[in-house]
């Protein structure tokens, strides 16, 4: 009898973890709810974040859960905290670093834990400092995370940002970034942020037509229903760019 009541505890137990995993899915589809633009409603966040939290209890949802806590991560500290609270921005992305590593020690394979602890690493510099995280070898980590992920677009913006320093970084490279980015793009056509970036590197090779088209055409593909809120922030970004590119041409 004993057995079976630890059998049926441990089977509710699981049922239980699985529907808090089921639980942060539905708040993380429904993250654009009630949300103001390009900011979303924290309320509705902290749900999704503790729901996955919850989620990883289970042995046979973590990484999964692990996956999408750490999106939701970067998504508040994004998209909720404003980008003027810099403590808040600190904290949170340091939490998610500290968990990125851990989850990315366990699952080594998974790329898209690998990737999100790149994004999430890069975020956490930006508030940290970004010369004592490149002197820290921060920016060579997020480097290799993104080609072990095999993600062009953290690996081409990582060689379109940071600057090439003789001695302490010096791998950075312009022509490495427009080969990233435009692999990317060819990769997912639809991701803004790719658009973005690879019109923005346009606009610095005075490439100003090419900039120019990139813009109008990630312009013309509207928002996408699976990244309401990330796609808003991204269509004033590139309207934004749009002028700029256009003030470069006269």
């Amino acid at each position: 009898m004993f057995r079976v009541f630890i059998f049926l505890f441990l089977l509710g137990s699981l049922s239980f973890a699985n529907k808090d995993l089921d639980e942060g899915e539905y708040w993380f589809k429904n993250r654009a709810r009630n949300s103001k633009n390009d900011h979303a409603d924290s309320l509705i966040v902290e749900k999704m974040i503790h729901a996955y939290k919850r989620a990883l209890q289970d042995s046979t949802a973590e990484e999964k859960a692990a996956e999408r806590l750490l999106y939701a991560y970067y998504f508040k500290g994004c998209y909720v905290i404003d980008y003027q609270n810099h403590d808040a921005r600190l904290q949170l992305f340091a939490i998610s670093k500290d968990f990125g590593e851990k989850m990315h020690a366990k699952y080594p394979k998974n790329h898209t834990i690998s990737s999100l602890y790149a994004q999430n690493l890069s975020l956490w510099s930006q508030e940290y400092g970004a010369l004592q995280a490149v002197k820290e070898g921060i920016a060579k980590k997020i480097r290799d995370l993104s080609t072990e992920a095999e993600n062009w677009q953290f690996l081409g913006r990582a060689h379109q940002l940071l600057p090439y320093i003789p001695i302490i970084l010096n791998w950075p490279d312009k022509d490495l970034a427009d080969k990233y980015l435009t692999r990317a793009h060819k990769q997912d056509p639809a991701d803004l942020n790719t658009i973005l970036f690879l019109a923005e590197l346009r606009l610095d090779q005075n490439r100003y037509k090419e900039a120019l088209k990139l813009v109008e055409d990630g312009l013309n593909r509207g928002i996408r229903n699976t990244y309401t809120v990330e796609d808003k922030r991204s269509r004033w970004k590139l309207k934004d760019l749009k002028e700029k590119i256009k003030k470069a041409m006269k």
